[in-house]
């Protein structure tokens, strides 16, 4: 992994030819592939484009694995109201759901799942509580008003996701990945060496380049640090689903530990989640973003990934811009 490399995701906001190329000229050194948000029909389209605009850019695509994301809901969002009830179905894969209701590519959730605990969406955005369990049938209670996404993460603290590290999607990715020259895969929810070993195996059998980047956003990853170092061939803390699996005021001082114990085993280590935030409806950062991302590079952060910001930002060639000149002054205090 290039020292200090910059991470964009593809999304909404960069697929027509203008906005791509204008973020592959941002100084951008490789690109994200969500493979729970891309459209199957474009994915190839997609690769092409990039390939033929900048052959020299990396592509990694992220795989699912154990992160539970819902289906559907009605129009691509929902406004949900505290007080309101909210219904959860297991399902083998994310289906369509409704107003009050959603399926969540989890099966044997309802099994796993108790009256009293929490469920967090979209990285701890929406709360609501299990209040009782009726069959398949997982009644919650929202917690605050807030909108409901297609597709966003599910999050069960407490409950552990009994789930091998690749699922029937991640396999038909992975199939569809194989002749679209991938340089590198991001396996989601990482828990120990054996799921990256996996998912090696899995790509060398698909003759894929067999570089994995681990994502280390459970606290079980953190117990097996050290295992999970070794066996990549770099990490990346994914501070979103971190902060709900673990206290919020941990973050800090888990994402130092992190970078601590990837640099003594020699490990590229990358950073994601809410960099610049800001930037998915603004043009310039919140000074705070400015000194966090300072302060993961004097920790000796190796590269940074953005997400929502490239995704469906205002403008995701801008946001690159504005990551590439943090680390130029980075560079220039740390020489001077």
């Amino acid at each position: 992994m290039e020292i200090h490399a910059t991470l964009g995701t593809i999304g909404t906001a960069c697929l027509t030819q203008e906005s791509l190329n204008q973020l592959i000229n941002s100084g951008i050194t490789a690109i994200r592939l969500n493979m729970s948000y891309v459209i199957d029909e474009k994915l190839a389209d997609t690769i092409s484009q990039i390939r033929a605009l900048a052959p020299h850019i990396k592509i990694g695509a992220d795989i699912r694995g154990r992160k539970l994301r819902i289906g559907t809901v009605p129009s691509g969002k929902t406004a949900l109201k505290a007080g309101q009830m909210f219904r959860l179905y297991p399902s083998e894969e994310a289906q369509n759901g409704g107003e009050d209701y959603a399926y969540v590519c989890y099966p044997e959730m309802a099994s796993k799942i108790k009256a009293g605990s929490a469920v967090l969406l979209d990285d701890g955005n929406i709360t609501m509580t299990v209040t009782e369990i009726k069959g398949r049938e997982i009644i919650c209670r929202v917690e605050t008003d807030a909108e409901l996404t297609s597709g966003c993460g599910v999050n069960t603290p407490g409950c552990p996701i009994d789930l091998p590290p690749l699922g029937k999607k991640d396999y038909g990715d992975i199939e569809r990945l194989s002749g679209l020259s991938i340089d590198f895969v991001y396996l989601s929810f990482v828990e120990r060496a054996q799921d990256i070993a996996i998912l090696k195996e899995t790509l060398r059998r698909y003759n894929m380049k067999d570089t994995v980047v681990a994502k280390v956003e459970l606290a079980e990853a953190v117990k097996n640090l050290d295992e999970i170092c070794r066996a990549s061939d770099s990490i990346c803390i994914a501070r979103g689903d971190l902060g709900v699996e673990v206290d919020l005021p941990k973050i800090p001082y888990l994402q130092r530990h992190i970078v601590k114990t990837a640099k003594h085993f020699h490990t590229p280590v990358l950073l994601a989640g809410e960099l610049m935030f800001s930037l998915v409806n603004r043009h310039k950062p919140f000074r705070a973003e400015l000194t966090d991302i300072i302060s993961a590079l004097e920790q000796g952060v190796d590269g940074f990934i953005l997400s929502d910001e490239t995704a469906i930002g205002v403008d995701p060639a801008n946001a690159v811009r504005h990551l590439l000149a943090l680390i130029r002054e980075h560079a220039q205090h740390s020489t001077a």
